[in-house]
């Protein structure tokens, strides 16, 4: 008969070998759900680069450097607000830019020109290799919103007139929270619209900048670097760098 010690021996060995068995089979571990669902920045969706030919056309080549001079102005804008705890809608934003920047640059702005400018972001294009991307995620179950610092009316236009709404549930846009990203309470919207808990929502950016600002609220995030710029240099790196939607599914575990 063995005796006490040699009972207790046999039990640890027996234990631990059940443990390391355990731990060699994945398949039998309680899995995580992965992302379930995605909520992407506007501009992976849609391109922006025709509002800087909308300025071209207005302006001729001084049209490029508006555009781009704009853009840094509109975005420096919108921190501001942000971090002083105002807001005002992006719209009004986007106008109160460009009229720096046209003063700035000593370029004539009358209401015509403001008008079409502006509005060219309720005229956005999508680019080509989103369709399929969006059959795929729908076809695995995933959820899409988009949760934009552009205003729920701008997005709903470029939504309907690009034929996506089948795809994508509310729109989230900053007007809601009253606050631009990286603001956490703007990456909090899509918690609140989901229900899900932040590991299984996945994140889409176009601006190194908000790819940082959801890495940092928590979100598995994609960069979509459209136009290769260069990295921000903080603390944060996405989970996945690519140069089209294809990293969306990446992300997803679907590639």
């Amino acid at each position: 008969m063995p005796t006490q010690t040699c009972v207790d021996r046999r039990r640890v060995l027996t234990g631990t070998t059940a443990a390391l068995a355990f731990a060699a089979a994945p398949s039998l571990r309680a899995q995580p759900l992965g992302i379930r669902a995605v909520a992407f920045d506007a501009f992976p969706i849609f391109d922006p680069r025709s509002i800087a030919a909308r300025a071209q056309d207005i302006y001729g080549e001084k049209g490029k450097a508006l555009a781009a001079q704009w853009s840094a102005k509109l975005f420096g804008y919108s921190w501001l607000e942000t971090a002083a705890g105002r807001y005002r809608d992006f719209r009004t934003i986007a106008d109160a830019a460009l009229r720096f920047t046209a003063r700035s640059m000593q370029i004539p702005l009358d209401d015509s020109a403001r008008t079409a400018l502006v509005g060219a972001y309720d005229e956005l294009a999508i680019w080509p290799d989103v369709p399929p991307a969006l059959e795929r995620l729908r076809a695995e179950g995933i959820r899409l919103a988009f949760l934009s610092n552009l205003g729920g009316a701008t997005l709903e236009a470029n939504i309907r007139r690009n034929d996506i709404a089948e795809f994508f549930e509310t729109p989230l846009s900053t007007d809601r929270v009253q606050s631009f990203k990286p603001s956490p309470k703007a990456y909090a919207m899509a918690l609140d619209a989901f229900g899900m808990p932040r590991e299984n929502i996945g994140f889409a950016a176009f601006g190194g900048w908000d790819a940082v600002g959801a890495t940092w609220f928590g979100y598995r995030t994609v960069w979509v670097n459209r136009f290769g710029v260069t990295p921000e240099q903080f603390d944060a790196a996405p989970a996945v760098t690519s140069r089209g939607i294809d990293g969306v599914l990446a992300m997803a575990g679907l590639s």
